[in-house]
């Protein structure tokens, strides 16, 4: 059974929105969906016939390269591999709903941390690409906000470029708290502006982050001198106000990276140089 698409759930396609989505099946053969609003869990499983858990573990995930985005044509094959890999090593409660880069899948809680990392471990495998996931528990009459979080978390995580795991609300809340919208936020996302027309201190700013503040591997990823490291760190104090090499600066500075990657206005990765979205 399948109905009409919601005309808007504030969600990517390939989650379980408010309203019931098209298209989307389970690991098994009989169709599945997510809950309607409004039906309580028995109420739908006696109308579409689809056997419901009392909770679920709601796993966003999508391929977690950002050299390139996937063709059409290899994402689908992805999903397609992700599907085959459900159908053959899970049970028919287990509902996956594909999107352009991914897709949404509920597994009938409880799980524990480590098996849905084995999980994402098995379907990366299969899927033959690295992926990132995200994940939030709910109960059926829940699921619409819990994959709305998931996958607001694995957005962050990619767009910060975490490696490839499972990740968690507690992994990741002082990055998700700074990507809240305030007056904060605001502020934190002007910081970097005087380096905007310095991409070179920007990068070399990014990647020193990236590098857990350790100047000779920033150095030999950036193909330059340890001393130059230290000159652009100076400049970036200079432009910015904010020391790079002070601890408490250092909290302005990592804290204005996350935002301005964690709140790009697109689903393109921001690259080292500026920040902004990768075209």
């Amino acid at each position: 059974m399948t109905t009409d698409p919601p005309s808007s759930t504030g969600l990517p396609d390939g989650v379980f929105g408010p309203d019931a989505v098209a298209g989307i099946r389970g690991s098994g053969e009989r169709p599945a969906t997510g809950l309607p609003s409004g039906y309580t869990p028995a109420a739908w499983a006696q109308t579409s016939g689809t056997w419901t858990a009392g909770s679920y573990a709601v796993l966003a995930l999508r391929i977690s390269s950002h050299r390139q985005n996937p063709s059409e044509r290899a994402a689908r094959r992805a999903a397609e591999r992700i599907r085959a890999a459900l159908t053959a090593s899970c049970p028919p409660e287990v509902l996956f709903a594909p999107c352009a880069q991914g897709g949404t899948v509920l597994f009938p809680a409880p799980m524990s941390g480590g098996e849905l990392d084995i999980v994402l471990e098995r379907l990366s495998a299969a899927a033959e690409v690295d992926l990132i996931a995200a994940c939030a528990l709910a109960a059926p009459a829940g699921v619409p906000d819990a994959a709305e979080q998931a996958h607001g978390l694995l957005t962050l995580a990619w767009r910060l470029r975490y490696p490839p795991r499972v990740y968690r609300l507690d992994d990741l809340a002082l990055e998700y708290q700074l990507t809240r919208p305030g007056p904060g936020r605001r502020i934190l996302g002007d910081l970097l502006n005087p380096l905007d027309d310095h991409p070179t201190l920007m990068r070399t700013l990014f990647v020193h982050i990236g590098n857990d503040l350790n100047r000779r591997r920033t150095a030999r990823e950036l193909g330059v001198h340890v001393h130059t490291v230290d000159y652009r760190l100076k400049r970036i104090g200079e432009l910015t106000g904010f020391n790079p090499c002070s601890t408490r600066d250092l909290w302005y500075l990592r804290s204005a990276m996350v935002v301005r990657r964690g709140t790009a206005s697109d689903d393109r990765a921001p690259d080292d140089t500026t920040g902004a979205p990768v075209d």
